[in-house]
């Protein structure tokens, strides 16, 4: 009883086996008649692409994916078309326009094509070929032309665009930042910084908003040197008129400090460059900087004690507008030569 349907089941595998190997052959066949057509379409869209005809090419690729459906083939159609499908608009005419522009790189360089098409752009449909567009433009005209200023205003409409997608709005908001940040417009970048930062990574608007403390730490550095220049002046100026015992006792004084300041400066910008080289594979050339800029002060301050008042209020001001002249020239140093070190004080 057991045999019969074991001979059963190898009869009909046996019968299977026979129907596949007759139909084998034709099926092969009419697969790879499916796949040239598909080829063919697809070949015949990419030159109508190549073209500017995208209609044409939509429906050559509309073809190819009917032809051999589930193929490799298939799956490449149905990619590009979707890729058309999002660029529709305007019948195509946008997307023709921009891609007459974008593939050719000498009128993608050239400011009359790139100024045309961003007076067009403005005509464009709303979708994803004005979005592009504005982009691309924005970039010739800080990149290739030169212009940061002018790309602001195509970086902001895609920025407040409500059809582009969030990473586009991101990237363009940074790039509104940094376009105002290098036309030179402080003021106004960390104000869009600070009205788009939601669209921003926290880090950089902080740096912005770190670039205008500086510019205002830098200000306040050159009028403290100033009034230190001033104080200095005038108290030398005063003791000195018409006395010459008073220049000597400042000479006397600034002999006596002169070594101990020289040996001050020199351990600052000697050690501090050795330490910044060998352990933070960072330059010398700040610390070097640093002490150049500490000894004359140092020396202006003695002079400044010597010839000013000895009461303690008078020296205890002394003391302050001294102290605060070391660490503004310091910070004025460090901006010029490396705002890196800046950093690290969060200024």
């Amino acid at each position: 009883m057991r045999a019969r349907p074991r001979r059963l089941t190898m009869i009909l595998a046996g019968a299977m086996a026979l129907a596949r190997a007759v139909q084998g052959p034709h099926s092969a066949s009419a697969n790879e008649e499916q796949n040239a057509e598909a080829s063919a379409s697809i070949e015949r869209a990419e030159q109508a692409e190549a073209q500017g005809e995208f209609d044409r090419a939509e429906a050559d690729y509309r073809q190819a994916e009917a032809a051999a459906p589930e193929t490799a083939q298939s799956a490449r159609a149905a990619a590009r078309l979707a890729w058309l499908r999002e660029r529709a608009e305007g019948d195509f005419k946008p997307l023709a326009r921009l891609e007459r522009v974008r593939r050719d790189p000498d009128r993608a360089s050239d400011p009359a094509e790139i100024d045309a098409l961003a007076d067009e752009v403005e005509r464009f449909p709303p979708g994803q070929v004005r979005i592009e567009a504005r982009v691309f433009v924005a970039e010739a005209l800080r990149g290739r032309l030169g212009r940061p200023e002018a790309a602001i205003a195509q970086w902001r409409a895609v920025a407040d665009d409500p059809l582009a997608d969030k990473l586009t709005q991101r990237l363009s908001s940074h790039e509104i930042v940094e376009a105002l940040l290098a036309a030179g417009h402080l003021d106004e970048a960390a104000s869009e910084a600070r009205a788009r930062q939601r669209r921003l990574e926290p880090r950089f608007v902080g740096e912005v908003i770190r670039l205008v403390r500086r510019r205002l730490i830098r200000l306040g550095a050159r009028f403290e040197l100033g009034t230190f220049a001033v104080a200095v002046a005038i108290a030398v100026g005063r003791s000195s008129w018409g006395s010459g015992g008073a220049l000597r006792d400042i000479a006397r004084a600034l002999r006596h400090v002169a070594p101990l300041a020289v040996a001050f400066c020199l351990y600052v910008a000697v050690v501090g460059g050795w330490l910044a080289f060998r352990f933070e594979a960072g330059s010398a050339t700040p610390f070097l900087a640093l002490g150049a800029s500490a000894l004359p002060i140092t020396l202006a301050a003695r002079a400044w004690g010597a010839a000013g008042s000895k009461r303690a209020p008078a020296r205890l001001a002394r003391a302050v507008l001294s102290a605060a002249s070391i660490l503004a020239a310091a910070f004025l140093v460090l901006d010029a030569v490396d705002p890196r070190y800046l950093d690290g004080f969060d200024l």
